[in-house]
């Protein structure tokens, strides 16, 4: 899919189906898994070679960030949770060239669907690519917060869960749902980081104005903020791991320790109950009229025993 926007009195305008045909106009260029039609049409009308999908997996700085002939290019990884919730980034490829932002992508992203509905609202400042890109950086940085807080908020929950829990599938629960926070921490992480990568190239390389240096200099102070959030985050998800998986394993021997000593309690009496099974001839007992209900009592005893004494020694 390929969307066209125009600045209209520095407002960003998205334009029409009739008024795609003339892309010369366009300040921004905004590709969803386009077709080979679209590719053909951008680099027809406007001369601009696209990334190909397997340059957007390359993972090495010098092809996430360089400046060639086509412009400059950032590649950038994206947060995003798909419709069962499972967390990804994905790759957005940033160009920027004459005045013209392209962004190409592989899916419909938070940040930029947010974005689109800010722009309604509201004007840029200076009305550029740079600034149209710093715009989506924020947009994204201000995502990730988001995601941050919402592990701190679900990390509460679990905490309480593991501290006070005492059923073991709470326990279980608790695990699956911290491996995926985790997981969640994790990409959030490689998202900051790549972001800062791609915005220290951004300083370097390119001849940003005023407004936007300033911009992508806050947006690097607010990532070095948030990157000690997200690495307390990983020591909590540590902490509340080793707690649950150390209450299971109290839990795992307390029953063990019941099963040990109904096993010991139930000796003495089997012990007797073996004895008087025996098959012998001269047993003088077989012949007591008490003898049945004396050795009943005597395993009674035998078992009684031990039990007292596990309770005298707070074993049980």
């Amino acid at each position: 899919m390929l969307s066209a926007f125009q600045l209209e009195n520095n407002r960003l305008t998205r334009l029409e189906a009739d008024e795609i045909k003339h892309l010369a106009s366009s300040v921004w260029v905004d590709l969803v898994e386009p077709d080979d039609d679209e590719r053909s049409r951008v680099q027809t009308e406007l001369g601009q070679n696209l990334a190909t999908r397997p340059e957007l997996e390359d993972i090495e700085a010098s092809a996430r960030f360089f400046e060639d002939e086509d412009g400059l290019h950032i590649h950038s990884f994206f947060f995003f949770e798909d419709a069962e919730d499972h967390a990804g980034n994905s790759t957005v490829a940033f160009t920027i060239r004459e005045g013209r932002l392209f962004t190409l992508r592989e899916r419909e992203l938070p940040a930029f669907r947010l974005y689109r509905m800010r722009v309604r609202n509201q004007s840029m400042v200076d009305g550029n690519a740079y600034e149209l890109l710093l715009d989506l950086f924020e947009t994204k940085i201000e995502q990730l917060a988001d995601e941050i807080e919402n592990i701190y908020s679900d990390l509460e929950k679990l905490s309480r869960v593991i501290m006070e829990g005492r059923q073991g599938d709470e326990y279980d629960d608790a695990l699956s749902t911290l491996a995926e926070q985790e997981d969640i921490g994790w990409k959030v992480r490689l998202c900051l980081m790549d972001t800062q990568r791609a915005l220290n190239f951004l300083v370097r390389k390119a001849r940003l104005p005023a407004g936007q240096l300033e911009q992508a200099r806050e947006i690097l102070r607010d990532i070095e903020s948030l990157l000690p959030h997200n690495e307390s985050l990983f020591q909590k998800v540590n902490f509340l791991m080793q707690a649950a998986m150390g209450f299971i394993n109290i839990e795992q021997n307390r029953i063990i320790k019941i099963f040990s000593v109904v096993s010991v309690v139930f000796l003495p009496p089997t012990l007797v109950a073996s004895s008087y099974g025996m098959n012998f001839e001269f047993m003088p007992e077989l012949h007591w009229s008490f003898g049945y209900p004396g050795a009943i009592v005597f395993m009674m005893l035998a078992g009684l025993a031990p039990y007292l004494y596990f309770k005298r020694k707070n074993w049980l």
